[in-house]
């Protein structure tokens, strides 16, 4: 009689059981038949759509895993060329999976994360080494986690390559042309028609509407040379974005806008002149790069919002598989910016392509704030430095022509990559500020990395726009989640404004010590907000008098409030106004909410208590 192997049932007992915990979350799991230290290769699905994720598993099972004395991690036994080829070599992601199937337990760890594990490679002389793996990253109760290791995976990959091919130098690398004073003469004569005087002034004095149309006409006149018609598309770029700016537009509208333009340019220089067309290109693909963060930034939001305050896990897990996919395309097209950038460093005639590389950096900048906020460093300083190198290279080439304005333009760009006056950004930004020649120009850059720094200090800076800071970040994550915010009538959308206008009662409250405010009725649209967005205040809002028990119900807070206030507050004697400058926030919120939790609790499913309704 013929018999399986012991092994191979454990192996297949394995493989049964890691199926089981992964695809109860919707994966896919795709067994390779050849490949090196490869069992498994796993798609990440978000409610029965691919998310576009994926990764390598290594599976080892056991009957008998070793557990430590407290089980807090198994062992692992791997050789050491498999380790190597796990944690150092592969540039893909993949996670080593141990499966307990006598326990019937699930464990994952990723090796590439591993900087113990890198480092007993670095120094190993056996053949073996033993891994341990956490017992708290079980599956699939820590898929979120699991997927939030993942990104930083893509990250650790990225910066191998970006320290490893590192643009550090960038600027010292330049060759000095040989006719570098006809160069320069050429860009004075083709700087002095292309900076087209009427436009730049029209757009000081904030005059779009006359410079519009005159720039269309530079665009449609066949007589008009490719390089007076790229000036006239640039001046559009910059009055649209202007506006969309200070109009309150989505934040998501901005790179739209630019690679717009870009692709207009891309069009414009389809027969060149090269150089041009080379500022198309890095244009567009800095334009992408930047819609790529944008979407990442959206998911970053509403991934946020729902680990607060008890959100959605469903999202959570959904959120987390997106985010890893959109950072492993950031890092992708960031890494194709960079090779454009090593090209320009040479490029014959580079004269104007100081000013499309900053674009490359005022598309990252965003990113590496958010890679901060995480507490990702080493990805930070991976970043950074490349971001950096491009301002230095941008300043630069800008700096053979005397292009000053770019010069400033690469100064203004090594801002966005910081948040402190203590960083090799801001002290490159601040000494080639001072030692610019022209002393306007100096003292406008001086002024500028003045007012960045006011603004990292938190404080507002006049001539900044200051939207809804809660509706700009509404706006974001719908424009991660897909939804469009453009429709008005959409009960969604409307939904969502009074969500973002009512996100805090504070207004309310600060009137009196008595003053309280719970939600109310809440139907469809409001429970539908809830899962996405983990916002609770699209319902509608009771405010109550908790001293002589009085209530007032309205969809929005400020109707309901004037209401009330009439009614019972502009005759009331127990009146008593908190101090000026009072916050809702923080411990005084959670004493609050604590205080009267017994007030709120005894109301709920009556007329003035939180219910659930069939409308909204």
């Amino acid at each position: 009689m013929i018999t399986k192997p012991e092994e191979h049932e454990i192996n297949r007992a394995g493989k049964l059981l890691l199926r089981q915990a992964l695809e109860s979350l919707g994966w896919v799991l795709n067994d390779v038949q050849e490949d090196y230290g490869i069992d498994t290769n796993l798609q990440v699905f978000d409610r029965n759509f691919p998310t576009g994720e994926w990764f390598h598993v290594q599976l080892k099972s056991s009957a008998t895993s070793a557990y430590s004395s407290i089980g807090s991690f198994v062992s692992q036994e791997l050789t050491v060329e498999h380790a190597h080829h796990y944690a150092l070599t592969m540039r893909q992601p993949i996670f080593l999976i141990h499966a307990d199937i006598t326990n019937k337990k699930v464990y994952w760890h990723a090796p590439q994360l591993d900087r113990d594990l890198a480092a007993a490679l670095n120094r190993a002389d056996a053949k073996s080494i033993t891994i341990r793996i956490p017992t708290c990253q079980d599956l699939p109760q820590t898929a979120p986690a699991l997927l939030a290791s993942l990104e930083n995976i893509h990250l650790t990959l990225a910066n191998r390559v970006l320290t490893s091919t590192s643009v550090r130098l960038f600027a010292e690398s330049l060759n000095h042309l040989p006719d570098q004073q006809a160069l320069y003469r050429a860009f004075q004569e083709k700087y002095d028609l292309l900076k087209l005087k009427k436009l730049v002034e029209l757009y000081g004095q904030k005059k779009f509407d006359e410079i519009r149309p005159r720039a269309r006409a530079i665009l449609d006149d066949p007589n008009s040379t490719v390089e007076t018609k790229f000036w006239a598309q640039m001046q559009l770029l910059a009055i649209d974005h202007f506006e969309a700016v200070h109009a309150g537009k989505p934040q998501a509208d901005l790179p739209k806008i630019s690679l717009a333009h870009a692709k207009g340019l891309q069009v414009l220089t389809a027969s060149g002149p090269k150089y041009l067309k080379f500022y198309a290109l890095i244009a567009r693909q800095s334009a992408e790069l930047a819609m790529l963060v944008q979407e990442n930034y959206g998911i970053h939001l509403a991934l946020q919002q729902h680990l607060l305050r008890l959100g959605n896990p469903r999202m959570v897990l959904g959120l987390y598989a997106r985010r890893s996919v959109s950072t492993k395309r950031i890092v992708s097209k960031y890494n194709r910016c960079i090779r454009l950038a090593r090209y320009a460093a040479n490029y014959p005639d580079r004269w104007v392509l100081g000013r499309a590389l900053t674009n490359i950096v005022n598309a990252i900048g965003p990113y590496i704030i958010t890679v901060i906020a995480e507490g990702n460093f080493e990805a930070e300083h991976a970043l950074v430095q490349s971001a950096l190198q491009i301002c230095k290279l941008a300043a630069w080439i800008s700096n053979e022509t005397g292009d000053l304005e770019a010069i400033e333009l690469a100064i203004i760009s090594a801002l966005l990559i910081t948040r402190s006056q203590d960083s090799d950004a801001y002290r490159w930004a601040h000494e080639v500020a001072q030692s610019l020649p022209d002393p306007e120009v100096r003292q406008d850059t001086l002024s500028r990395i003045e007012r960045a720094v006011r603004r990292w200090k938190g404080e507002r800076v006049e001539g900044d726009y200051h939207g809804n800071v809660v509706w700009q970040a509404i706006q974001n994550m719908a424009a991660a989640l897909g939804i469009d915010l453009s429709k008005e009538d959409d009960p969604l959308v409307r939904g969502l404004k009074i969500a973002a206008t009512d996100n805090s009662p504070e207004r309310v409250l600060i009137n009196c010590e008595r003053l309280l405010v719970s939600q109310g009725a809440t139907g469809p649209i409001a429970r539908e907000i809830k899962r996405r967005f983990n916002l609770e205040t699209a319902g509608s809002k009771v405010v109550h008098c908790t001293l002589h028990n009085y209530h007032e119900e309205g969809k929005q807070l400020d109707a309901a409030y004037a209401n009330f206030k009439m009614m019972h507050c502009d005759s009331c004697p127990d009146k008593k106004p908190r101090a000026p400058g009072w916050r809702y926030e923080g411990k005084v919120r959670l004493d609050i909410e604590a205080k009267h939790s017994q007030f709120v609790g005894q109301l709920i499913g009556t007329k003035y208590g939180f219910r659930l309704t069939k409308e909204d």
